[in-house]
């Protein structure tokens, strides 16, 4: 597989967001935002929100700003992060590298965040990732609406892709704003969900000194 099918595949996963990506390449980013905006002064109108008021009348932008450069980046397949895969580093055979990031996602059934740590374990084989890449696949992956489920599987699979191996597991612990600003109310829920492939997927073993670190 070449690079550019590598980096195109690792982006896109075999979980797919329900993404239109010919309409997300549409248009430039300052064009999204200026599309964004009167819809989301519209909704704060509808709501009886006075946007002559000096505190909020710049919101819409701000929010338009903010969904297209920061929180919902991930949807583009071009910001898929640039990052280093070193090898050979045959040194490292078979030994757990595991690190933590933390991360704020939308969930894209309220489009309200999703917040917590993810922690990323792979066993190396020809090469290494740098350590943050690891950090930018995950924050890549956060930054659209999901699903958690999803976003922990896609995270491990595109890792899979760019070590070129399926040993690589991945959970996620989150709390939902929708789950304690809305419905129930619970602030206190913890969602926690795990995606495993390669030996962590067939070795109790391996899968358990995951868990256990």
């Amino acid at each position: 597989m070449s690079s550019k099918s590598m980096r195109r595949q690792a982006a896109l996963t075999h979980f797919p967001s329900p993404i239109d990506h010919e309409a997300v390449a549409k248009l430039s980013s300052d064009e999204k935002i200026a599309a964004i905006a009167p819809h989301i002064q519209a909704i704060m109108e509808i709501l009886g929100l006075d946007l002559t008021h000096e505190s909020i009348k710049r919101t819409p932008e701000r929010v338009a700003a903010m969904y297209v450069n920061e929180v919902f980046a991930g949807l583009a397949l071009d910001a898929f992060p640039d990052g280093t895969v070193f090898g050979p580093e045959g040194s490292a055979e078979g030994r757990l590298v595991l690190t933590r990031v933390n991360i704020v996602s939308f969930c894209e059934h309220h489009l309200v965040p999703m917040v917590g740590s993810a922690y990323i374990g792979y066993l190396p084989r020809d090469s290494i990732i740098g350590l943050s890449k690891l950090s930018r696949v995950a924050q890549y992956f956060a930054a659209r609406p999901q699903l958690q489920e999803r976003l922990t599987a896609q995270i491990g699979d595109s890792l899979a892709t760019l070590l070129g191996h399926l040993d690589v597991a991945v959970l996620i612990k989150a709390k939902h704003t929708c789950v304690a600003a809305r419905g129930a109310k619970d602030d206190n829920a913890l969602t926690t969900t795990l995606h495993t492939s390669g030996r962590f997927a067939t070795s109790c073993e391996r899968r358990k000194e995951f868990l256990d670190m």
